[in-house]
């Protein structure tokens, strides 16, 4: 469709709730809105008044179709929006990519209580902490915390382990409480230490650090030297770790501080986790140059965000010029969502719009920083493609090796790269179907018209600027000849290794060159070489392990799945393990006289049935 014929067709819709989809030629969903009044919004796309700037104007020109999901509510709306940029993956939505979930850290309810992560909050009376922004931060965090109360460390149960056992050494070095020590400390006393802790993890250390001043001096007054000791080095740790959660506001303040950077390159958002008025943590995201950020489009993020931490403060500020319907959309969905009152406000004045100013100037200079490590990489890949005499910069590079046993589990393995980075979720691997000898030029062949035989606007098979084989003259010709007869043209080299199996030149099948002198292109493709051949090793260990599992060599009495996978490593082939003697067989770890007559007896009735179906097929 035209641009005007998509704005005659907007025109038509009706101005109530919903979702709208926008498609390009291929029928590829590019984009995901929504809208309280679809007609107003998706005729101002495509409407000839309309000036649209950078990434905007870019998708509009994309599109060449759009559908509609209509909805009672915008809340509704807001909610099927996320469903489908989830289930898509729109190349200009901006987009948070689900993992695990956010960490907690939670404290049972019980006489001696316990600390551990978990990614899920349950219902009952245990507390939890968080979430924080990766497993990472919250095991350094819950480390510190029972580092400075001296709480176990070890996997013991309590009450269940007291008395059993020797204590640890922690316990000797004054590290541990130990309460495995029968009437070392009592469990009033034990679930004082993880009251306090907790008091430190809800960000109120201010308040911790006074009250345990107090006991200090009061333990003093009593010539209760110990314990003032005690508490002493306590207080010590709890501000050692103060100083790492920059106090910020007053301590009753528990909110999220957003900021956000945008350009037409890209955009950044930084956010800053404040409880008990200091920053506990952050988490930054970045988006790249297609990903539209908008009013709308952050409340979606936001929802998805939300969704994925699973704990929403009541108080969210956001440096970002938010709508006012957006902002009310935004706080009615987490409120309706949490059970309880959620305040996205956008800061005029105040500590709240300096911190969230700073959190803007974070996102600021991470993309800064980021982006200058990118153009370093990008600067490298100039001096690669002049080095190759490469017409345009390889942006995409794809690196192929065949690895098979012994003639048998031929496998290919495909790495991609993308601006000088492995980009592991776009590996390919290709169990060869035609080749069962090691002709690895045949194999190299099969998978490469495998490969090619998806169309370059295909998701995640898109063309690369440049092809690296494994091997020399010989593979990069037979590569050449097959993307020729596709009709495709892609430069394409060969890594040649030494006789020390170190990668020494690359080769256009005609001449070579040398990498001798150029120590970061040696170390680049030496990492590639290596890179590729340690995945398609694994495709072909894979392939072998599983035609293992599949073999009959487990129906042999004394041979399991343990001893069948040694079998196969020790000989490498299942050819070779059949026409293995006695004697060979006994040299395999665990193979005992017995299990090795049974092997042999067994492989040579199977070779004697075969020999018997071969003659009778003959005959007739």
């Amino acid at each position: 469709m035209t641009r005007e014929e998509l704005y005659e067709k907007a025109r038509l819709l009706p101005a109530t709730p919903g979702v709208y989809i926008m498609r390009n030629k291929a029928g590829r969903i590019i984009y995901v809105g929504k809208s309280k009044a679809l007609k107003n919004r998706v005729s101002s796309y495509f409407a000839p008044y309309a000036d649209h700037h950078g990434k905007t104007r870019r998708m509009v020109a994309s599109v060449y179709d759009f559908e509609v999901y209509f909805t009672l509510t915008e809340i509704e709306a807001l909610i099927q929006e996320n469903q489908f940029i989830k289930q898509f993956q729109p190349r200009y939505n901006i987009k948070l990519k689900d993992g695990g979930g956010y960490p907690y850290i939670k404290m049972t309810n019980a006489p001696y209580p316990e600390f551990s992560i978990v990614y899920k909050r349950s219902g009952g009376n245990d507390k939890y902490f968080g979430p924080y922004s990766s497993h990472k931060v919250a095991r350094n965090i819950l480390e510190t915390v029972k580092k400075a109360f001296s709480l176990p460390s070890c996997n013991k149960e309590f009450p269940k382990d007291i008395g059993k056992g020797r204590p640890c050494l922690n316990y000797h070095i004054g590290r541990c409480c130990a309460p495995c020590v029968k009437g070392n400390i009592s469990p009033e006393d034990y679930r004082e230490l993880f009251n306090r802790a907790a008091t430190l993890l809800k960000g109120d250390g201010r308040n911790l650090i006074a009250g345990l001043e107090e006991g200090m001096n009061t333990a003093s007054e009593n010539l209760n030297f110990e314990l003032a000791a005690k508490l002493r080095d306590c207080i010590y740790a709890v501000k050692k770790l103060n100083e790492k959660q920059q106090i910020v506001c007053s301590p009753d303040i528990e909110a999220d501080i957003v900021g956000v950077y945008a350009d037409d390159l890209g955009s950044a958002m930084s956010l800053m986790f404040v409880r008990g008025g200091a920053i506990v943590d952050r988490e930054s995201f970045f988006f790249g140059a297609d990903e539209i950020i908008s009013s709308t489009a952050l409340v979606s993020f936001f929802l998805h965000y939300y969704d994925l931490r699973g704990y929403v403060p009541k108080r969210i500020y956001i440096h970002y010029d938010l709508e006012k319907a957006d902002i009310e959309l935004l706080s009615q969905s987490l409120s309706e969502k949490c059970e309880y009152r959620v305040s996205v406000i956008v800061p005029e004045r105040g500590d709240m719009r300096a911190l969230a100013l700073r959190a803007s100037e974070n996102a600021k200079q991470l993309l800064i920083h980021k982006r200058a490590g990118e153009d370093k990489k990008k600067d490298f890949l100039v001096t690669l493609a002049n080095l190759l005499g490469l017409a345009v910069v390889p942006d995409r590079i794809e690196s192929y090796d065949i690895s098979h046993s012994g003639g048998e589990y031929t496998s290919c393995g495909m790495i991609v790269l993308e601006k000088g980075v492995f980009a592991k979720k776009k590996y390919r691997g290709f169990n060869v179907r035609t080749v069962d000898d090691g002709n690895d030029l045949a194999a190299l062949e099969e998978c490469i018209r495998r490969r090619f035989s998806h169309d370059n606007d295909e998701e995640g098979w898109e063309y690369p600027d440049l092809i690296l084989v494994d091997g020399g003259e010989n593979q990069v010709k037979r590569v050449r000849s097959v993307i020729t007869e596709m009709g495709i043209n892609i430069p394409i080299f060969g890594m040649i290794k030494d006789e020390h199996h170190k990668t020494r030149t690359l080769t256009d099948g005609e001449n070579e060159i040398s990498l001798i002198t150029r120590q970061d292109a040696f170390v680049f493709i030496y990492k590639i070489q290596e890179e590729v051949h340690r995945y398609s090793l694994s495709l072909m260990d894979a392939k072998r392990r599983n035609a293992v599992k599949k073999s009959s060599l487990t129906e042999i009495k004394g041979v399991g799945a343990k001893r069948a996978n040694d079998l196969m490593l020790h000989f490498g082939t299942l050819s070779a393990l059949k026409n293995a003697t006695v004697e060979e067989l006994l040299k395999v770890k665990g193979i005992t006289l017995e299990t090795a007559s049974a092997i042999c007896d067994y492989f040579g009735k199977e070779q004697d049935e075969n020999n018997n179906r071969n003659s009778q097929g003959n005959q007739a």
